[in-house]
């Protein structure tokens, strides 16, 4: 949509009105059954990688250290350690945790990564609340539809403009997602969400420079909707033109905006649908390169030293967001280096995160076949994306002979879903060298198969505090400085 700067009658539905005036209408019994089935697999998906960042997210200590300090009154759980939290700063710790192994989920029309901003607010104000299971997964696929809506409409203009969506659209996921939970009426809705707009915040200059610092954006996003739904039940107002107003939200934002993807067919199109689910833990705009890569590595029966060139033709936001580091120098920039990640996935025929060894980030037969990766732009890919996410890789060898290969999308997108013994496998295969085989099968047994009438989210607290060892977790957060 242009702009369009008119006079607006405050009076009449804005944006914000009546997407509060809908979701203040959703409950547990108007979502279609298959959006209650992703919206439980999503959860999983977001504990297990959540899991791994507490583990060894490079952020982890510095904030676990931090808000252990701050303190502050007791309300929820930072799972995998024994001290509760305000709950604003739980969410805090848990979104940044989760957003620190790049396993994250996403959504490629949003650009962004709905599970890191709305699930930490879902589970900590559904704990201080003592909601139910079934009110936390509604809370979960209300706040995802919100962000994604948001994330779809203004994209990819805003990624354009250098704004790191997680961080802006998912203050709107968290806030709707605790105004349910508060039990909001349509006006308290709109409130929320409009306070959530006023502080939502984050930059892409993260990736070029210390990129182990992106989580804290996630961290905010979900925090903030935890603060904006706090002060609105205490009598805090925020503007109902947040959106479309003179000095609003989308004209700040973006160059233009669809208004067809942030209203439309709501309650029909639910956007936790769209979602994808990462196997490697590195940017998604790596993985159909490296989907490539691992498919060409049984064709190639050479040693990899016989490789003279790898070629990859790809879409422009890959180029400028994970072609630039070749050799990386630590571990949070190899997970956004195309080159690198390709390399590993030609040798080892997957990417793990203990291929990011730092003894992998110095071995000289890595680095070499990094040196030989070339990354350019097709014109053709580009013009389909975002619908697609495509790439072309050829590998050249040294007596001339050469294979190619070129997929529109990466595994994982829902084009491409994952099956639910794939979907466990990651679960597994992500925790395993941290935990037990105890914590992968507990996690699903407790948030997949259990009948959601029988769930509680206690039984996840206590699952998470059987398998960790929170003493060694609670010194690593103190300890830090």
């Amino acid at each position: 949509m242009k702009w369009l700067v008119n006079k607006m009658d405050i009076s009449s539905k804005t944006l914000a009105s009546q997407l509060g005036d809908f979701y203040a209408s959703v409950n547990f019994e108007s979502l279609p059954e298959p959006v209650v089935l992703k919206a439980r697999r999503v959860l999983v998906d977001f504990l297990a990688t959540m899991a791994v960042g507490l583990k060894i997210g490079p952020l982890t200590p510095i904030l676990g250290h931090y808000f252990i300090r701050t303190g502050g009154v007791e309300e929820s759980t930072v799972l995998g350690i024994t001290k509760k939290l305000p709950a604003n700063n739980a969410a805090f710790c848990m979104g940044a945790m989760g957003h620190s192994v790049e396993l994250d989920d996403g959504h490629r029309f949003g650009t962004c990564h709905p599970a890191v901003a709305v699930i930490p607010a879902s589970l900590t104000v559904g704990e201080r609340h003592q909601k139910s299971f079934k009110e936390v997964i509604t809370a979960i696929v209300k706040g995802y539809d919100i962000m994604l809506r948001i994330a779809r409409s203004i994209n990819p203009s805003h990624l354009n403009r250098g704004f790191h969506t997680t961080g802006t659209a998912g203050a709107f996921g968290s806030a709707l997602a605790c105004a349910h939970l508060l039990g909001m009426d349509s006006l308290d809705t709109t409130y929320c969400l409009s306070l959530a707009g006023l502080q939502s915040c984050g930059l892409q200059e993260m990736l070029h420079d210390h990129p182990s610092i992106k989580p804290i954006q996630a961290g905010r996003a979900a925090s903030t909707g935890v603060m904006a739904g706090d002060l609105v039940r205490l009598g805090a107002r925020s503007p109902r033109t947040i959106f479309e107003g003179k000095h609003g939200w989308l004209k700040a934002m973006c160059d233009h905006y669809s208004e067809e993807a942030l209203i439309g067919e709501l309650g029909q199109r639910w956007e936790i649908m769209d979602t994808y689910t990462k196997l490697y833990p590195t940017c998604r705009h790596c993985h159909p390169a490296i989907d490539l890569a691992i498919a060409m590595r049984g064709q190639l029966k050479v040693d990899l030293s016989k490789i003279k060139a790898i070629k990859v033709k790809t879409y422009s936001v890959a180029l400028s967001e994970v072609a630039e580091k070749v050799v990386p120098s630590n571990f949070e920039e190899a997970l956004f280096s195309m080159p690198f990640s390709l390399a590993i996935a030609l040798r080892e025929g997957d990417v793990g995160l203990p291929h990011f060894s730092p003894a992998n980030l110095r071995d000289e037969s890595l680095i070499k076949l990094a040196q030989k990766v070339h990354i350019s732009l097709d014109q053709e890919i580009d013009s389909k994306y975002p619908l697609h996410r495509g790439a072309i890789l050829q590998i050249i060898l040294n007596n001339g002979k050469s294979l190619e290969k070129e997929t529109h999308l990466p595994k994982g997108e829902p084009e491409l879903p994952l099956t639910d013994d794939e979907l466990f496998g990651k679960v597994k295969r992500i925790t395993s060298p941290f935990y037990q085989d105890v914590f992968s099968k507990g996690l699903w047994q407790i948030v997949v198969d259990t009948n959601i009438n029988q769930v509680q989210y206690a039984e996840v607290i206590e699952l998470f505090k059987e398998v960790i060892n929170e003493k060694e977790t609670f010194d690593r957060f103190s300890s830090h400085h």
